[in-house]
Parts: C-alpha cells; structure tokens; sequence
C-alpha cells in the first residue's frame, strides 16, 4: 500500500518538477546573454538559488531575440556606471613622464638614505638601499614607474634609485 501511494506522488509530482526545470532553463539561457561577467555570474547565482533576476540597485531591460518569435523575452542587466579605479588613467594625460635637472645639494639621512635637492626646489628622498654615486652639479633624471613611484637616475649612467618627493 505504501508503495502505491509513493509511486502514485511521484507520478503527481512529475509535471512539477518539469515545469519548474523548463522556467530554471529560460531563466538560465536569458543570464547567458548579459555581457557584464559579474552580472551574468549574479544572474546565474540567483536563477539556481530561486530568486529574481533583479536587485534593487541593478536597471533592467527587456529585449526579444529577433531571429524567432517562439523565444521568450530575454532579460539584459545593465550595471552602473562609475569610474572607479580608473582616475589614475585620466589623471596620467596631464602627467609629465620625466623631468630632468641639476643637482644643487645632496645630503644623509639618518639611515644613510639621500635626500637631494634640485635645481628647481624641489627635495627628493631615497627609498630603499640601492646604492648611486651623486654629487652637487650632478645631471639627473627623474622618470615615473609603475605604481606612481619614481626613479631618479644620474645622466650617462645606466643604474637608478626609487626616489619619493618631500617638498
């Protein structure tokens, strides 16, 4: 008797189950079209855990595939926009990449660092234990790296140190 009537609710609940797999799978191929990665991946996240497609901080559109008719409207989520991250790259257009000048002071630190003055007035300080040669009247380079670091290298020479501006 028990088993009549287990297999009697799996036979009722077969229906169910396959209409919840056909939503699962058009909500699936709409998060397919989101172009944004973390988007279509949120999508995806939501869609398997049971929850709508939309959050409140996120627009969305509806547009329909025009190759045919029988697909069903598919949902486009559209992130907004800020520039977060980038101001380095638009702030780098007005940027000189390197100054050159003379050499009016050097001097130590108290850790042996140098600390340079220029010919322009302006005073740099030594980071890290590279090691140069440097001297009043002195030509130098100073030249932008990576991370907004500088490396100040003496004229005909082909060796550098990591420099930072103090005054």
């Amino acid at each position: 008797m028990k088993k009549q009537i287990l297999s009697l609710l799996v036979i009722l609940s077969a229906p169910a189950f396959s209409a919840q797999s056909d939503i699962n799978t058009q909500a699936l191929k709409a998060c397919s079209f989101i172009e944004n990665d973390f988007n279509r991946l949120l999508c995806y996240d939501n869609t398997m855990a049971g929850k709508s497609l939309t959050k409140p901080t996120v627009t969305q559109k509806l547009t329909a595939p025009s190759t045919s008719t029988s697909t069903p409207a598919v949902a486009v989520v559209d992130a907004p926009k800020d520039d977060f991250g980038l101001e380095h790259k638009q702030d780098k257009k007005n940027k000189e990449s390197e100054i050159k000048a003379t050499i009016t002071s050097v001097e130590k630190a108290l850790y042996g660092e140098l600390i340079i003055t220029l010919n322009n007035n302006q005073k740099w300080r030594q980071i890290g234990s590279d090691s140069i040669r440097l001297k009043a009247s002195d030509a130098v380079t100073i030249t932008r790296g990576v991370f907004n670091s500088f490396l100040l290298s003496k004229d005909g020479q082909n060796r550098s140190i990591r420099v930072k501006r103090t005054k």
